[in-house]
């Protein structure tokens, strides 16, 4: 009689052991962290809910039990196998060397294009302020530069060479901080009031 009755405490005790465990699993990942049977023990201390009968348990009792162990590693093997779909992962260290090739490629192009696009932007955007806009609207090889340089700063936007400063509204190189275009030229180019 009195092993019957150990043994219901014990089945009884392992299922309120095995919600806790599951809450903090749960607790755990929505919070980003790292599984662990030191983690889940601590977090098993601070959501024990006396009412429920649920009571800490310690790394060792964790560690001990393989029930509660094996779910801690199912959880574990979750985490993993999330995190791996969503990083992308190279193989091999020749992998990586190339893949780091192709960024030192990819960065000396956009360099390389940067200083081409200033030296074009330098040459036909400069200060328009003295200009007569009646003029500059009704000639025909001012159009085709005005069409080129409109194309010119849409790409710059797109490639994030260049932005508008909020409080100048001048047009000015991302990283530089140089001025392009004043706000005069900008709005005659693309056509803003």
């Amino acid at each position: 009689m009195q092993q019957n009755n150990f043994k219901v405490y014990k089945e009884k005790q392992k299922k309120i052991n095995c919600g806790l465990i599951k809450k903090v699993i749960k607790n755990i990942q929505q919070a980003g962290g790292t599984l662990s049977n030191n983690n889940v023990s601590k977090n098993t201390y601070l959501m024990a809910d006396i009412t429920l009968g649920e009571k800490g348990l310690t790394p060792s009792a964790i560690s001990k039990n393989k029930f509660y162990k094996s779910l801690i590693e199912q959880a574990q093997f979750q985490q993993q196998t999330q995190s791996t779909k969503k990083t992308k992962t190279l193989g091999t260290e020749g992998d990586v060397r190339m893949e780091l090739f192709k960024a030192r490629v990819d960065n000396e192009k956009l360099k390389q294009e940067n200083i081409l696009l200033k030296e074009l932007l330098k040459k036909y955007g400069g200060d328009l302020n003295p200009i007569n806009i009646s003029e500059f609207e009704k000639n025909k090889s001012t159009k085709l530069i005005k069409q080129a340089s409109k194309g010119l700063i849409q790409r710059l936007f797109e490639l994030g060479i260049v932005e508008q400063d909020l409080n100048t509204r001048n047009l000015i190189l991302a990283q530089l901080g140089d001025i392009l275009l004043n706000v005069t030229a900008y709005e005659l180019i693309i056509g803003d009031n």
